[in-house]
């Protein structure tokens, strides 16, 4: 059972309402359920509770405008947000304006009951953190990632076969920026978040398209293909203290011989934080279960790598590559914040 935590739901749909009142109520939160963001924040101002879940379509007030309302009163109390809306510029916006979660519906129980949980522990990460930073650009680049981090679970969440993805390309990313002679610690730490963060444009590709089985249609790998001017987009407050995670998110698909995108830069113009991410996602993808194939092991994804060398691969990264990968077994995964 959950620990017993005060939770407000705000869902104008009665039936969703009474589904989330009596779910969670069955995994020992207590709940409060409203139907509009008036009324929750008459509650607010009037009790004290641990969480708010709030759909964003709600009817006069926004969950969104309702989210910017609560952190002007209190910059710390976790909130879950729930929508149906599948755009990339909500999804940013909620995180700017506070979210620490970012669900899309339909949603089960267990899965915001899950989602409570992290949004919580995550929350209370953050402050403890907060309060030991001095430096109050740090702690708002904090807090942006740990709002990014809820759009990355909420993406790769919809998706067995790439979950935990994210985490293992930015782990082996790192493995092997530390093989490269004179990197600085702002280096790597820009490589790991970039790499951490390299599919989150993905949030604004239709699930459609991401899940289809088949081949896709012209028209939809071009859709896919915006992921990258997505995810830099997303990455924009960022740019002041980490300028290169922007780049290298954006360029994360250029290939060493010009025939990426989405800009179709070649060599070392391609960030070089890109072109490892470039290996690294390879290899995780190789390694991994796909709707359309079983997961290859090691020796086959460092086959196909040396093919790719001087073409897709930067050859020099791919020989650290070639001294690396064993000491990152395909089903390594990691899970914590980037540090």
């Amino acid at each position: 059972m959950a620990p017993s935590h005060n939770v407000l739901v705000v869902e104008d749909d009665p039936d969703q309402c009474a589904l989330l009142e009596a779910g969670l109520s069955q995994q020992g939160y207590r709940v409060s359920a409203v139907r509009d963001a008036r009324t929750a924040l008459h509650r607010l101002a009037l009790e004290s509770f641990d969480i708010v879940v709030s759909d964003l379509g709600l009817p006069g007030m926004r969950g969104d405008e309702l989210l910017r309302h609560i952190r002007n009163i209190d910059a710390n109390l976790p909130f879950l947000m729930l929508t149906g809306e599948n755009d990339v510029k909500t999804a940013v916006q909620a995180v700017r304006d506070g979210a620490d979660e970012y669900m899309m519906k339909p949603a089960s129980v267990a899965s915001v009951a899950q989602h409570i949980a992290s949004a919580m522990n995550r929350r209370s990460k953050t402050v403890a953190d907060d309060r030991k930073l001095k430096n109050a650009d740090m702690a708002e680049v904090r807090a942006f990632l740990t709002g990014v981090q809820a759009l990355v679970n909420s993406l790769e969440t919809k998706d067995k076969y790439t979950r935990d993805h994210s985490n293992k390309v930015a782990a082996f990313a790192v493995l092997m920026a530390r093989k490269i002679p004179g990197m600085t610690k702002q280096q790597l730490r820009e490589i790991r978040v970039g790499a951490w963060l390299h599919d989150i444009g993905k949030i604004g590709i239709p699930l459609t398209i991401l899940h289809k089985q088949g081949k896709l249609t012209d028209e939809e790998w071009e859709t896919v293909k915006l992921h990258t001017i997505h995810g830099a987009k997303i990455l924009e407050p960022l740019s002041k203290s980490y300028p290169e995670v922007q780049r290298i998110v954006r360029h994360e698909h250029e290939r060493w011989d010009g025939n990426g995108y989405p800009d179709g830069i070649a060599g070392n113009d391609i960030p070089l934080g890109s072109r490892l991410i470039m290996i690294a996602d390879t290899y995780d993808a190789i390694c991994s279960e796909r709707p359309y194939r079983k997961a290859l092991p090691s020796e086959a994804a460092l086959e196909i790598i040396q093919k790719g060398a001087g073409t897709q691969f930067d050859p020099n990264l791919v020989s650290i590559f070639e001294s690396t990968y064993k000491e990152f077994p395909c089903a390594t995964t990691t899970s914590s914040l980037p540090q």
